[in-house]
Formats: structure tokens, C-alpha cells, sequence
């Protein structure tokens, strides 16, 4: 399990990563390429942008799936065999619901 994580981990930071410096990198050398209009009133910078935001997503989404898939039901098996070997004693109920009074409503009157 644990190596099933590090690879999906390993793998959302690549790619997340990537995006942030090659956009890092691009303002840092070529500033004046962010603010030019390409296609109307739109600057390139902003373009960039939603496309790195698209990436973040893409890939959030990719993890989470990922890890729904592969891990879940790694921890699933490791739970069932936990109970197996060590059955769990039965929990009380919420102390809430326990109450001297037969209906809420009673109580003492001022």
C-alpha cells in the first residue's frame, strides 16, 4: 500500500509541478509574452493560467480516482482481517439518548 501511494503521489506532483515552473519560468524570462493578446481582448498570461488551473484539477481528480480504486480496497481488506483477528467488544449508545425524564418536555417547573 504504501508504494501504491508514493507513485500516485509521486505522479500528481509531477505533473502539477511541471505545470508551476514551466509557467514560473516562462514569466521569469519572457514577462512581455504574458501580457500580449493573441486572439482578441484575452492575455496570453491568463490563458496560461486556466490552462495550469486545468492541470491542478485534471490531476486532483486523477489522484482521487486513483486512489479509490487501488488503495480503498487495500484498506478494506486490512480492516476485514483486523476484525477477524481482533473482534472489536461492543459500544454503548450516545449518552445523549439516555435521559431520566420519560418525555423532554418534562422537567422541573419553576
Amino acid at each position: 500500500m504504501p508504494r501504491t501511494l508514493s507513485e500516485a503521489r509521486r505522479r500528481f506532483l509531477a505533473a502539477n509541478g511541471a505545470a508551476f515552473l514551466v509557467s514560473a519560468v516562462l514569466s521569469g524570462t519572457a514577462g512581455e509574452l504574458f501580457a500580449t493578446r493573441p486572439a482578441g481582448t484575452m492575455p496570453l498570461g491568463i490563458v496560461f493560467g486556466a490552462l495550469q488551473l486545468t492541470v491542478l484539477l485534471l490531476s486532483s481528480w486523477w489522484y482521487d480516482r486513483a486512489l479509490s480504486r487501488h488503495v480503498d480496497p487495500l484498506l478494506d481488506l486490512m480492516r476485514r482481517r483486523a476484525e477477524l483477528a481482533h473482534p472489536s467488544p461492543p459500544r454503548p449508545g450516545p449518552a445523549g439518548g439516555m435521559s431520566r425524564w420519560p418525555h423532554s418536555s418534562q422537567g422541573r417547573r419553576r
